[in-house]
């Protein structure tokens, strides 16, 4: 997990404004104690320190005494009138956990009901991370900051680095974002993701800190409600359990989730969309050729699109989306096999990731999302995150859509509190629901289209003109016109959008928390001075990268090779340095490096090797000092082919991932790719001359201290969340 570092500075000058209102936090606002304080740029030249990683916790909630922290105004007033206002909560999700945090430190009386607290692991497996993003780390900083800083220090950050989108068979950026000065220019944290698990943990502990072990019950599913007169005058929440169990409250806020029975009660059966993908998903012990530089990546395609993601700890998170019909599900022990089907032609850093993934850990769902709608509240029924407003999955905002609600609907019922001097039976209720949903219609909304959008733009994308109907015109890698387009249009809107997703609930959330930047948000692996280079220049971040490069040929592993065959492959090629590499004919007495069991191949056939670096501005040696790799036909006449074209005999070309390199024939039996691997996945197995089983992902494990620091420290995602600077 990365850790965050903390140091003393100055306060930042966020563009977030203190404005004049009710807050969530008692009395004067205080900085999270998590945070180092600096002023914009991050910049510092004080010595880091760092926070321990804290121990993996069991799903198992600890009781807990109610927290004697000082009460907020409104709960001083609660208590003067002990006349709290007793709210139901549906569901122990990530918003229900979030709002009950924030009422229960106003002073209100608060239950949650939740069906099953383990519903987060998908068919009883660890179902993985979540994105938390800058807006909604924020309002979490704003209810409670304790809460804020142990998401901040469990989570593994992938806003300090490029982020973006690739096209799926090439690799190639599409075009990159950047997530980390629109944090840092607005005093927000940087975008982190976590896993589920964890961060309903650390919410479930802090609703106990606050309100007692019995607040949260778990094996308890609402499923109905209706509204009555109170004996005492005014109306109530009559609320009733699968078991038959009653309970009463002045408010009932339905966070139940997509197939949420308080919404389907409150509005009618209304049909849940099916986005006509399904969606397979896994998280793989694998560290990604340049994880140092890039956080996450959306590779693109027609009729399928491919998520990636580092989430710490060594590992990685995907998601593999395909159109097709709802409902299908595949023989058991085949969704390996079908996903390299689906993908098995697209680019390295999506097929290693699917084979390192064990295939007991691929899961398979199907996506849905809801349209918008008008009403999510009638006179003391709210909904509140997937309830109201279920997005798909592509812009990491469904989670923090229902963390912002939450923080809203605190807010507004304190005010109104506050306003009745503490007193729940003196709320017009009907009021502060109008303004709940007002204040957060126009945003969710937006951003529900926009989730909606990304999907439709990541599987309708076309790379090149004639996809889908010609292969012939396709060969001819004519940029389709789409393509072109959309780049355009992305690269003209896409920072006033991310300016506006991450930052465009700053000014609400501004009376509760101050603006500040983390010397712990900064890049790791790279100055911050790099950004723009790294968003410009697609060759830096491959060269810049801690990165091994090697001509392999790789081929299905036999059968039996390996219980799970879909992670091995059988290869056999060479690791590229600085003195060139012969490349020649099985048995040659030349004893090439590199053999190529084919008679049309020399003994004597070709060079491969890095350039060496010597700051040269030639085109040779990229921005990094790093020496580029070239290939050397020897001239022999026999022939050699880069991704199908011949070159001259004699003749050298430099080399980039991804490239495909035929000797001696083309089309040849062996054909080798240049692959780029970072340096913790280096192995003694691979060899020139001869094929071998190969698990993919496999870490390198060192035979002496000089091994590794040969092969230089771990990337982001290795466990213990060691960086090299780039």
């Amino acid at each position: 997990m990365m850790a965050s570092a903390l140091n003393p500075g100055s306060l930042c000058s966020g563009s977030g404004r203190m404005a004049a209102g009710h807050v969530l936090t008692p009395g004067l606002l205080t900085v999270p104690s998590r945070a180092a304080l600096c002023a914009h740029p991050l910049q510092s030249n004080t010595t880091a320190q760092t926070i321990p990683q804290q121990a993996a916790r069991k799903i198992v909630l600890s009781c807990v005494a109610p927290s004697t922290a000082t009460p907020s105004s409104v709960a001083q007033l609660v208590h003067q009138n002990s006349k709290p206002m007793k709210v139901i909560v549906a569901g122990a999700g990530i918003g229900g956990l979030v709002l009950a945090v924030a009422l229960l430190k106003q002073g209100f009386e608060v239950q949650v009901f939740e069906r099953d607290f383990t519903a987060i692991r998908g068919e009883g497996k660890y179902r993985g991370p979540i994105q938390v993003q800058s807006n909604a780390l924020a309002a979490l900083e704003a209810i409670d900051s304790e809460v804020a800083g142990e998401v901040l220090r469990e989570g593994c950050i992938t806003g300090d680095r490029i982020n973006g989108l690739c096209d799926g068979l090439t690799g190639e950026w599409y075009i990159k974002f950047d997530t980390f000065h629109p944090a840092v220019n607005k005093g927000l944290p940087v975008t982190r993701v976590i896993s589920r698990v964890t961060l309903q943990q650390i919410l479930a502990r802090a609703v106990e800190r606050y309100g007692g072990p019995d607040v949260i019950q778990n094996g308890c599913c609402v499923t109905s409600f209706e509204q009555r007169p109170k004996a005492t005058g005014g109306t109530e929440v009559l609320v009733r359990l699968e078991d038959g169990r009653q309970f009463s409250a002045d408010l009932l806020i339905g966070a139940d989730g997509i197939w949420s029975k308080i919404r389907k009660q409150l509005i009618g059966e209304t049909k849940a969309n099916y986005s006509g993908y399904t969606c397979y998903t896994g998280i793989s012990d694998f560290t990604p050729a340049d994880i140092d530089i890039v956080g996450y990546r959306v590779f693109l395609g027609n009729g399928q699109y491919f998520v990636s993601s580092d989430v710490g700890n060594g590992k990685m998170q995907w998601y593999g989306f395909h159109k097709e019909p709802a409902g299908g599900t595949d023989p058991e022990g085949t969704r390996k096999a079908r996903l390299l089907q689906i993908f098995g032609h697209w680019n390295d850093n999506v097929v290693d990731l699917i084979k390192a993934t064990p295939e007991e850990d691929v899961l398979r769902r199907d996506i849905f999302d809801r349209p918008p709608i008008f009403t999510w509240a009638k006179d003391r029924v709210a909904l509140l995150g997937d309830s109201a407003h279920a997005m798909q999955p592509n812009l990491g905002q469904g989670g923090c859509m229902a963390i912002e609600d939450a923080y809203e609907l605190a807010i507004d019922l304190s005010k109104a509190m506050e306003a009745a001097n503490g007193d729940a039976s003196a709320v017009n209720v009907d009021d502060v629901m109008r303004q709940y949903q007002s204040n957060r219609m126009m945003r969710v909304s937006a951003i529900h289209g926009m989730a909606g959008m990304a999907a439709f733009m990541a599987s309708t994308y076309k790379c090149y003109l004639g996809e889908g109907w010609s292969k012939w015109v396709e060969s001819l890698h004519i940029p389709h016109p789409g393509r072109v387009i959309g780049r355009l249009v992305m690269l003209l809107t896409m920072p006033a959008v991310l300016d506006w997703v991450l930052g465009g609930n700053t000014d609400n959330v501004a009376p509760s928390r101050v603006p500040y930047c983390a010397l712990g948000d900064k890049p790791k692996a790279f100055e911050e001075s790099r950004f723009g280079e790294f968003m410009t220049n697609d060759a830096s971040i491959v060269y810049s990268s801690h990165a091994d490069w090697l001509l392999v040929s790789e081929r299905a592993a036999a059968a039996g090779a390996n219980d799970d065959a879909n992670s091995s492959s059988e290869c056999k090629g060479i690791y590229l340095g600085t003195q060139p590499a012969l490349v020649g004919r099985s048995g040659s007495p030349a004893a090439p490096t590199l053999t190529v069991d084919d008679v049309h191949v020399h003994e004597r056939h070709a060079q491969v090797w890095q350039e060496a670096s010597n700051g040269s501005s030639n085109g040779t040696v990229s921005s990094s000092g790093s020496g580029a790799y070239f290939l050397r036909d020897l001239g022999t006449g026999r022939g050699t082919w880069v991704n199908g074209q011949r070159l001259k005999d004699g003749a050298m070309v430099q080399l980039w991932p991804g490239d495909m390199v035929e000797f001696g024939r083309h089309p040849s039996n062996e054909v080798f790719k240049v692959k780029m691997q970072h340096v913790t996945l280096r192995s003694d197995e691979l060899q020139g001359s001869q094929y071998n089983t190969l698990m993919v992902g496999k870490i390198r494990e060192s035979k002496s201290p000089e091994d590794d620091e040969e092969a230089g420290a771990m990337g982001g995602s290795v466990a213990g969340g060691k960086l090299v600077a780039a």
